[in-house]
């Protein structure tokens, strides 16, 4: 007779990993995977080198209609670029959910083991990543396999051991837990494994790390960068006005003299017309010679835009969600190309060079009527004409192929880079140039659109055709000369103003062609009358002030302004949007009076 004392031993069956179950894990493995990548970006990359949901933006963006993408980013700025980001972030998540169930089908077909496991999570993973490599990466303008980016080995090394990463991952998550013990008698609650329960805390621990993880990394991405002494800042715009105005070292010009080599041809304008007096009458002494009182008094009311933008206001836009902060004691600039001999410069050297201040407006070609991604610095830096000379660029060279520590390539003709008054520049309002204005170096570039003018500068060659860059692949402006733009400032949009004397005041600029004219009507267009010009602090290369004095009456004043250039051309009537070629139209206003 058996020793009924002897039990028979118990075997512990597993259950097969479920869809729920297989989505839940591929969805933490993703997780996971942007966590180390996150981490490698902030802590080992080199700057310019973007982890894998940047370079989804960037696809994305690229991807985005031009009128959508002009909206965003005239109306929302970096915050439609975050949100766009933290979506990514979602939607990796949400794709490694998928992957994780059809990682589940195929290991079905292959066994219920850890190696079929292994096995169905790497080739799902390596389908995703040929995918990025060959259809993400050259959307995002790094080509097929990154080949066309200045970092080929570090994405590639990033991308195929995070991907790998997350195929192992999913294979450990998706291990199918023990259910319950097989044998003779009743099962009781102490028959089911606690492997179980402290997978499902291991699981869940992991997951609120990872979540913990991925957010503070993506916020010490998209953090706006400190903005300094805003009043010592403050305090070197109102220094380089007052002596710029005096002065200083820039010899006195007027408004419209001519730039110092023939401007870009604008695009089309309307032909100069005669004004006409306004229904509501200008005042006289104020709209005549003591114009540079009311200047004064208007600019201590804080009614009128600065002459000079301090540096934490200057506007911002770049692709790139955490710009490149590059080392300057590994970075050089170097030319090369069709010229007759290299040169490579340390940033201590180009430094040295450094000699030549300018004060040129800068405006991005984004910007709408009306709009604020537009500023004016003063630029230290060296004439790009200079080291052309040096190197002696061949007859034969067309463009001026330039290419960025964040792999952004643009290019100008080599007829603008031998212009004197286009630098390549150190400094932004006497200090060096920031981050998020491209330091160490960046080009200055009167006359064209702030998409030209290129930052965290790193190479120039010359080339032998007209080289397309980054955005004019997908259809900017080429050429991308100045638009002629204006801007009522004051009085507010929305506020209402008491009946009688009063004035309106702005800006107005059209690149290296100066403004001669401002004219303003309160009647919707019907009838104009000229306002009164502050002089230019570098003409032609910088906005024009203006006021205009009136009496107003009760009721609302339909108010438009339009623009003449510095070669005669009147700012044409017909409103176009910031892209693909800049921003027209006579801004407008509708002004209560009561």
């Amino acid at each position: 007779m058996a020793d009924s004392s002897v039990r028979p031993i118990r075997r512990a069956t597993v259950a097969a990993p479920g869809v729920t179950r297989a989505g839940r894990a591929g969805a933490l493995a993703a997780l996971l995977m942007l966590a180390v990548q996150l981490l490698w970006r902030l802590a080992w990359a080199d700057a310019g080198v973007q982890a894998f949901p940047e370079l989804v933006v960037a696809a994305i963006a690229r991807l985005t209609p031009l009128g959508l993408f002009g909206f965003a980013t005239e109306n929302y700025g970096s915050l439609a670029q975050n949100s766009l980001f933290v979506s990514v972030l979602l939607g990796i998540i949400a794709v490694g959910y998928g992957a994780g169930v059809l990682a589940n089908g195929l290991r079905e077909r292959l066994g219920s083991g850890l190696g079929a496991r292994l096995a169905a999570g790497g080739a799902v993973a390596a389908g995703l990543l040929l995918f990025t490599l060959l259809i993400v990466l050259p959307i995002a303008y790094l080509g097929v396999f990154a080949r066309d980016s200045s970092y080929t080995g570090d994405i590639l090394i990033q991308l195929v051991s995070t991907f790998a990463f997350f195929g192992v991952a999913w294979a450990l998550l998706a291990t199918p837990p023990p259910l319950a013990v097989v044998g003779p008698g009743p099962v009781t609650g102490g028959a089911v494994s606690r492997r179980a329960v402290l997978g499902r805390a291991a699981r869940g621990g992991a997951t609120l790390a990872a979540l913990g993880g991925v957010g503070g990394m993506t916020w010490r991405l998209i953090r706006p960068h400190p903005a300094g002494d805003a009043a010592a800042d403050a305090q070197t715009a109102r220094d380089i006005i007052a002596t710029a105005q005096a002065g200083g070292a820039r010899p006195p010009s007027t408004v419209g003299v001519a730039p110092t080599s023939a401007p870009l041809p604008a695009a089309p304008a309307v032909e100069a017309a005669a004004a006409t007096e306004a229904t509501a009458a200008p005042i006289a002494a104020a709209q005549g010679t003591d114009a540079s009182a009311l200047f004064a008094r208007l600019d201590a009311e804080g009614r009128l835009t600065p002459l000079v933008t301090a540096t934490p206001d200057f506007y911002h836009v770049s692709k790139n969600i955490s710009d490149p902060t590059v080392d300057v004691g590994r970075w050089t600039l170097s030319i090369a190309g069709l010229v007759d001999r290299t040169l490579e410069l340390s940033y201590d050297q180009l430094v040295a060079r450094a000699t030549t201040d300018k004060i040129t407006t800068l405006c991005c070609i984004s910007n709408e009527l009306g709009g604020d991604l537009i500023g004016t610095a003063q630029w230290t830096g060296v004439p790009l004409a200079d080291l052309l000379a040096e190197v002696g660029v061949r007859p034969e060279a067309v463009d001026l192929k330039v290419r960025c520590a964040d792999d952004y390539e643009e290019s100008i003709p080599v007829a603008r880079g031998m212009d004197p008054d286009t630098l390549v520049v150190v400094g932004m309002n006497g200090a060096p140039l920031t981050p998020d204005h491209g330091a160490p170096a960046r080009l200055i570039v009167p006359g064209i659109y702030g998409m030209k003018n290129v930052k965290w500068l790193e190479r120039i060659e010359a080339v032998d055709h007209d080289f397309k860059g980054y955005w004019q692949t997908r259809g900017w402006s080429d050429p991308a000369p100045y638009q002629i733009w204006g801007r009522i400032d004051d009085p507010p949009s929305g506020k209402a103003i008491p009946p009688g004397p009063t004035s309106a005041a702005g800006v107005a600029s059209a690149g290296d062609r100066g403004v001669q004219r401002v004219e303003v009507s309160l009647d919707d267009g019907e009838t104009w009358a000229d306002a009164t010009l502050e002089p230019a602090l570098n003409p032609p290369f910088t906005w024009v002030r203006w006021v205009f004095a009136f009496e107003a009456t009760p009721g609302k004043l339909k108010m438009r302004i339009r623009a003449t250039d510095g070669m005669g051309a009147v700012a044409p009537e017909e409103r176009n949007p910031p892209l693909p070629d800049g921003a027209t139209g006579w801004p407008g206003r509708t002004i209560k009076v009561e």
